[in-house]
């Protein structure tokens, strides 16, 4: 009983060091599994049913009534959604998003993928009824769309950080990046697939180093940048036939050249990218 009042006592206190970035993330998830090591099966059992699981096993009526009262919200709002005001649209939606980022926040470190499983669905509800608004009320659909994936995309980063959470990150990257090309799309025009390839190539090259350069000081930062980076490479393609319309025959196949040369690239520098990207 001893030796597990003080495993108790240090996991506690490496997860102290995690939250409070004593030690780096990785250092940490090393001293976990070190001292987990020494478990049997039962106690790793009982360990991995913690949080929301124990709860609902052990019949807690605040978290039962807790998750009837968000469903029951969350169906009523869906139900009327079309009758309230163009402000109660907003309000509600933000509110609910609100809601699912709030629980996934207070379960990031007792229930990962619960907390993983609400802000994807936070995020899902915020698109979606961004959408719904927009069709609603048959405002100018460009213009909306984009201020809302802008939106979504802030959003999503500010969310990604502070979870921790590197896809729902890259999302937001991905999501702000996609606004900044339709606005070069429609104040540049005319640039040819040349053109673009420069323009597309040396924002990944900066990213791609702003992955090197971020990896020791915030090495969860590394990956989400460098694989952005990775998406920019293949933008000027994207840009050429997704948002400028143009014919997909030549662009393919130098898409799929392109791709040959990026995982030779990779291939070779393999050693060093890697070390950087999971520091």
């Amino acid at each position: 009983m001893d030796q597990e009042k003080k495993r108790t006592i240090l996991l506690h206190e490496i997860e102290h060091w995690r939250q409070s970035r004593l030690l780096p993330e990785q250092y940490c998830d090393f001293l976990s599994n070190l001292y987990r090591e020494d478990e049997n099966p039962a106690q790793s059992q009982n360990r991995n049913n913690t949080g929301l699981l124990t709860y609902l096993r052990h019949g807690h009526g605040i978290a039962w009534i807790l998750g009837f009262v968000i469903i029951s919200c969350i169906c009523l709002i869906g139900f009327y959604f079309t009758a309230f005001p163009l402000a109660m649209q907003i309000c509600s939606a933000s509110a609910v998003t609100a809601i699912c980022y709030g629980m996934a926040a207070v379960w990031r470190s007792s229930e990962k993928s619960m907390s993983a499983m609400l802000s994807t669905l936070g995020s899902a509800i915020m698109l979606g009824s961004g959408v719904w608004i927009i069709q609603l009320h048959q405002g100018e659909a460009k213009v909306w769309f984009l201020v809302l994936v802008g939106l979504c995309g802030l959003i999503w980063c500010l969310v990604g950080l502070t979870l921790r959470i590197s896809l729902l990150h890259y999302c937001g990257l991905a999501g702000l990046l996609l606004v900044y090309a339709v606005l070069i799309g429609r104040y540049w025009p005319t640039a040819t697939l040349a053109m673009l390839e420069v323009f597309w190539i040396l924002h990944a090259v900066l990213l791609i180093g702003l992955s090197w350069w971020v990896h020791r000081r915030f090495p969860r930062f590394a990956l989400v940048y460098f694989a952005i980076g990775l998406t920019l490479v293949f933008m000027a393609e994207a840009d050429t036939i997704v948002l400028r319309h143009q014919a997909a025959g030549e662009v393919i196949f130098l898409s799929i050249l392109k791709l040959a040369f990026v995982v030779g690239i990779l291939f070779w520098t393999r050693k060093k990218w890697i070390t950087w990207v999971t520091s």
